[in-house]
This record gives structure tokens, sequence and C-alpha cells, in this order.
């Protein structure tokens, strides 16, 4: 079983390589194929007569592209009635965006981001980058033709859009000799993209509004396991007012000596469910606080709690969400928090993937301490509203169910094939896929396969993975199960 099972894989993963280039679809010819427009040029850019230069381009007419002098000028193209199909491929990097350039000499950089345009033109940069970017550099003597292969290079929280998944991009933009504020002139043809679906893309079904959590009278979703102070659930409302009116809230006892102390709050059953719209602002998180000081700073951290075990920055997911109290002083206040971006390996875990949240970490006046011998300062809070749960139970993202079990992947790290042990109770329909740590497929190792009871080794190269950190996920019969992978 299991040499027919690698047999199975490799033969999957050539055919997938042996049509990477001819998948491709033609965008702009300038003649007789104009399956895009162009929304917004930084410069001009039109049809014109092919200049020579080598034997690459032979069409007579081409793109003429006037550059601006703006240093980041960028080119927009819209596919005509149409949007792209999953383009996980071109960031896997068994696929390949190419167009042809002429430039006045070698050394231009070319880059090419895709995106959801209703994003971008909703929240502003980054929002809607699908992922990072894909780059080129001509190397073509002055004046020469010659066809760019670009190169996918992941971005991070602060150039990408984690929301925005591989089935959610209907614009590309294309940004010539990026960082220059030269106006120079350029030739395109030829420009090949991801595949097209007619239609416009059709919007995912919008994220689950957030939720009240805890209002410490008839709602109580969550616990607070622990916190480096002391809790009380049941606390009179100290000083009832038009933003809280509760007679019953929850009072923080500070412990003075921890400069980050933390309120831990965990969902009583299940998890959160995808919290990546929070990271977006495209929802928000807010908490009724009441202060004995003014201009007092409250932090939140979405964590995975299984790896926040582990000591910071483990487990934290995006960055931070941040909030101040006004200048007045013991007066409760409804606090929104506005999402920070964090960078990886020193405050977020690149890992934690927006439906891998099942904890959220509390800070009230962080990077703060109080003097020996000073009384313990105490907050009140109320009516917490946050990430609503998901539908799927917390047992879907273990590595094991009472039907299956997912045993770690080896070598890891890897730099070549890794096996990736598993087994099944009862015969069931299983899927494998890898996922980078921003959340997008990066590989499909195979889809919807039939298996009988018993032990398997799913055996897949990583030679198309970029190195860094990623998730194996085997779903067997709907249910999830993950192990991590670290490629070098």
């Amino acid at each position: 079983m299991k040499n027919f099972t690698q047999f199975l894989l490799a033969a999957g993963l050539v055919t997938l390589g042996s049509r990477a280039a001819s998948a491709q679809v033609l965008y702009d010819n300038f003649e007789t194929t104009r399956l895009v427009t162009y929304g917004y040029v930084d410069g001009a850019l039109a049809p014109a007569a092919t200049p020579t230069g080598g034997t690459v381009n032979t069409s007579a007419t081409c793109g003429k592209y006037d550059r601006s002098a703006t240093q980041y000028a960028v080119v927009v193209l819209d596919p005509t009635n149409a949007h792209m199909a999953d383009v996980s491929a071109y960031s896997g990097g068994t696929k390949h965006l190419t167009l042809k350039f002429r430039s006045p000499g070698p050394g231009t950089a070319v880059q090419l981001v895709l995106q959801n345009k209703a994003k971008v033109a909703a929240l502003g940069y980054p929002n809607g980058n699908y992922g990072g970017t894909f780059n080129a550099t001509s190397t073509a003597a002055t004046d020469s033709w010659e066809t760019l292969t670009f190169t996918y290079a992941a971005g991070d929280v602060s150039s990408a859009d984690a929301s925005v998944k591989a089935t959610d991009v209907d614009q590309l933009v294309m940004l010539v000799a990026p960082g220059s504020t030269t106006a120079t002139t350029y030739y395109l043809d030829d420009i090949m993209g991801p595949e097209l679906v007619a239609g416009p893309l059709v919007p995912a079904a919008p994220a689950a509004a957030a939720i009240l959590l805890d209002n410490f009278e008839n709602t109580r979703l969550v616990a607070y396991p622990s916190a480096q102070g002391t809790v009380n659930e049941a606390a009179a409302n100290p000083a009832s007012n038009a933003v809280n009116s509760s007679s019953t809230c929850a009072s923080f006892v500070r412990d003075g000596s921890q400069p980050y102390a933390t309120i831990v709050i965990q969902p009583k059953s299940g998890t959160f469910g995808d919290v990546s719209g929070y990271a977006s602002g495209a929802q928000q998180i807010t908490l009724k606080l009441r202060s004995p000081d003014a201009a007092t700073k409250v932090q939140i951290v979405l964590q995975n709690k299984a790896k926040s075990a582990n000591g910071y920055p483990n487990g934290n997911y995006g960055g931070t969400f941040d909030a101040v109290t006004s200048a007045t002083a013991n007066e409760w206040q409804t606090l929104t928090f506005a999402y920070t971006a964090g960078a990886a390996g020193s405050s977020i875990d690149a890992s934690v993937l927006a439906t891998d949240v099942d904890q959220i970490a509390l800070l009230i006046a962080p990077n703060s301490t109080v003097a020996t011998g000073m009384p313990a300062k105490t907050y009140y809070f109320d009516d917490l509203v946050g990430p609503a749960f998901a539908a799927t139970a917390t047992a879907v993202r273990q590595a094991s169910t009472s039907a299956a079990a997912l045993a770690p992947a080896y070598p890891n790290p890897a730099a070549g094939r890794v096996s990736l042990p598993y087994s099944l109770q009862k015969a069931a329909v299983v899927s494998l896929a890898v996922y980078d740590a921003l959340g997008r497929r990066a590989a499909s190792v195979f889809e919807n396969q039939a298996r009988p009871a018993g032990e398997f080794s799913a055996d897949f190269s990583t030679a198309s993975l970029a190195p860094g950190l990623y998730i194996c996920r085997l779903v067997v019969d709907g249910a999830v199960l993950s192990r991590q992978l670290s490629v070098q």
C-alpha cells in the first residue's frame, strides 16, 4: 500500500509540473488578444509599433509604457469580466508569470502583485495583497527584448493581507523599476498570467460578526484560567454611568511587580473562527474598562494556547490590538482596539494561522510596574466583544481523532523528500495539502482519495517550497489533522 501511495503521489506531482507553462493564459499581446483593461497607470500605456532588438519578440505591435517619475509607479491590470482561478500554484512555484520586456538597459527590476481589488479599494495598502511579490530583473543588452519569468517572494504582515486567499484574486499590479524616480520608456508584450474564470469574483461569505463573549451576568462564553493578579468575575459595578449601567462586572487587581501582567481568556468550549478580519480592520474587538489612571494602555493578543505554552512570542497571531483610555480616570469607557502588525520571530509566531486562535491575552497597563510598598491597582472591565466561535470543534485541529491519527513529518526540518505517516481506523476519503505561514496553499499532494483502514505514509517532495515554516493538513472525511513542517 505504501509503495502504491508513493507512486500515485509521484505521478501527481510530475503531472502538475508538466502543466506549469501551458496552464498560463495570454492576457494581452496588444494585437488580437486583449483580455485585460488598465484601470490605472502611473504614466501612459498604449499599443505601439514594436521596436527592434533581438529575436525574442517579432510581433508588429506591443505595449509602450511611458513610466511616470512616481517612486512606486504602478500599472493595474483588470481581467475583463473575469477573475483569476486558484493562484496557489504560482506562489508555490509550480507555475510562473511571464512577459516579454524591452528596457533601456539591463538591471531593471519588475514586480507583480496579485490582489483582491475590493479590499485594496476599501482599505488601502497592504490590504488586498495576496501573499507576496513576484519578481524579475532584466538581463538583456540595452534595448533588447527578453522574456521575464517571475519568482515568488513571500511577504509579511507589513506587505501582505493574510485574509486574501488564493481564490480571492481578481487584479494584477505591475511595478517597473520600483523605488526609482526616473521617467523612462519601456516596452511590454505577451503578458501571461493565471488562469481566468468568467464573471466577476463572487465575494466569500462574510466572516461571522463579533459576538458578546462575556457580560459577567447572563452571557458567559469564556473562562479566565490564569492571571498575573486576581480576577473577580462577580464584582459589583463601582460606579454606574451611561457607558456601563450593569450591576455586575469583573475586577482585576493587577500584580504590580509584573510589567506585562496578563489575563488569559479562553472559550469554554470550541475555538474561535477565522480572525483574519480583525487583522485587516474589517472587524473590531471592543471592551468596557474603568481605570484608576488616565491614558491607560490596554492590549489584546490573539493566540494559539498550545504554542503559547512554549514561551513568547510562540503562539501569537499576527500582531497586537491596542487601545488607550481617555484623559479621565475612574470612568467607564468603551475601548475599540486597533490592529498593529507584529514582526515574525520577534513578536509574532508566523506558524499561527487565522484559524488557529483559541486564546486571548489581555494586558492592562503593559510595560508598567508599581513600586514596592505601594498598593496594587484595581481595574474593572465588562462586555468583551470579540471573535465568533468556529463551527467545527477544536478536535479537528489536533493531530488525532477517534477515526484517524497523524504522526509528525520526517525528516523535519526537510530539504528534499518528506514523509507524513497517518493511520485510519476505518475507510475514508482523504486529502493532503501544504500551507504556508500565511494560510495560503503552497502545494497540493493529493485530493479526495479513497483509502481503506490501515497505516499509510504520504511521501512528497519539498523542492518547490521556499525555505520556511509550513503546515501539512490532512483532511479525513471533513476532519482536519495538522502537523508543522520546516523546509530548509
